[in-house]
């Protein structure tokens, strides 16, 4: 007996300790994995033992179709489905529109991408300056952004019929440029969401019928310098969503009345690629009031993915023309089917001499993202799986 107590109590001290680091290691081994469970539910799922394995051969079986496949898909005739298109960041610099002049739409775009934002059913980028030459600039602000209304034609040759102004640049010279800015995509006919001439029609959403299905865009923002930015029933502004009720309201009424209801909002920090809390708070906050697809901007660089109740976030597309930073962005595909299903392609794409331009081995790129996404994963044919 005295044997067996003393093995008993060798065992307990050292297996306490074990167990107390084993606990702390897979404690901080999930806050790293956290990020993204994906690689290894879908080796565990695929029975494969290495990502070597599943890249290999799990994505041929599973993750069809190719890139080749998945692009041309996209610019299919197919009357039956809806194609909604939609990048990140957009603001013309002056080497940009020195460029433009000499070089016309091709300074912006190569012929293949070009072909993907004018042939999607609707276009939608986040328009982060002013069209306007009137106001001054907002003082102690590092940059301010505009450009001249007769440059909206850019947005005409690109192909765009939505601009989400729900941002922290559409004020930067006042109020005035602002009612310009929304003059000039008035009667370039492109539609603007997140901001009006008053609170009212700053949260009524844009709404497309296509197909057979009715869509309804609404765009805010989280990312302002002053509280005067916002509309209310008497200032012209923009939406906010520090206070997400006007904004979940909206949706609520948007989803009784419309078959989809698409939020578009400016969020996060610049240059983290990881989404704040807050962002995935306010996504899920969004998709309860009813809505099918959360779109993110503002951070100036690419953030993950995420799936909730079987609804894409996309928390950042990240800089898409944006001045004249590089780096890597997407394109980002929304295709509705007959049913209302929705599927994400995914369209990489770099500037190269100053022009955008697909990537053509986006693997590490897909990867990357995948790893930093949650509960969802991205095949290397560009196709966003929960």
């Amino acid at each position: 007996m005295k044997h067996f107590i003393k093995s008993f109590l060798t065992s307990l001290l050292i297996g306490i300790p074990l167990a107390i680091i084993l606990c702390v290691f897979l404690y901080l081994n999930k806050d790293r994995s956290g990020l993204n469970e994906n690689h290894e539910e879908l080796i565990h799922i695929s029975g494969f033992e290495t990502d070597a394995e599943l890249d290999s051969d799990y994505e041929k079986d599973i993750f069809v179709p190719s890139q080749e496949e998945t692009l041309e898909a996209l610019l299919s005739e197919d009357v039956s489905s809806v194609t909604i298109s939609f990048a990140g960041d957009v603001h013309f610099s002056e080497q940009y529109i020195e460029a433009y002049e000499r070089s016309g739409i091709s300074a912006f775009a190569d012929d293949e991408m070009l072909k993907y934002m004018q042939r999607a059913d609707l276009f939608v980028l986040n328009n982060e300056f002013a069209f306007t030459t009137r106001g001054e600039a907002m003082e102690d602000k590092q940059y301010t952004l505009r450009s001249d209304p007769q440059y909206v034609k850019i947005l005409q040759e690109l192909g765009t019929d939505i601009a989400g102004i729900a941002n922290n640049h559409v004020l930067d010279f006042g109020q005035d440029a602002f009612l310009d800015t929304l003059d000039t995509l008035k009667n370039a006919d492109i539609d603007y969401i997140g901001g009006g001439r008053t609170l009212e029609e700053a949260v009524t959403p844009v709404v497309k019928n296509i197909n057979g299905q009715s869509f309804a865009f609404l765009a805010a923002t989280r990312v302002s310098p002053s509280y005067d930015w916002y509309a209310n029933s008497k200032r012209p502004g923009v939406l906010q969503t520090y206070d997400a009720s006007d904004l979940n309201k909206a949706i609520k009424e948007a989803e009784k009345k419309y078959d989809h209801t698409i939020i578009f909002v400016h969020w996060g920090v610049e240059r983290v690629e990881i989404p704040e809390e807050y962002q995935r708070t306010l996504a899920k906050g969004y998709i309860d009031a009813g809505a099918d697809l959360v779109i993110g901007c503002h951070p100036h660089v690419l953030q993950g993915f995420e799936y909730y109740n079987g609804v894409p976030i996309a928390y950042s597309l990240g800089n898409y023309l944006f001045s004249n930073r590089t780096g890597e962005t997407l394109l980002l595909n929304a295709v509705f089917d007959e049913t209302g299903e929705v599927s994400i392609y995914l369209i990489p794409c770099e500037r190269k001499n100053g022009v955008l331009t697909r990537i053509q081995e986006p693997t590490e790129l897909f990867n990357h993202l995948t790893d930093i996404s949650y509960n969802a994963a991205i095949s290397h044919g560009g196709i966003l799986i929960e």
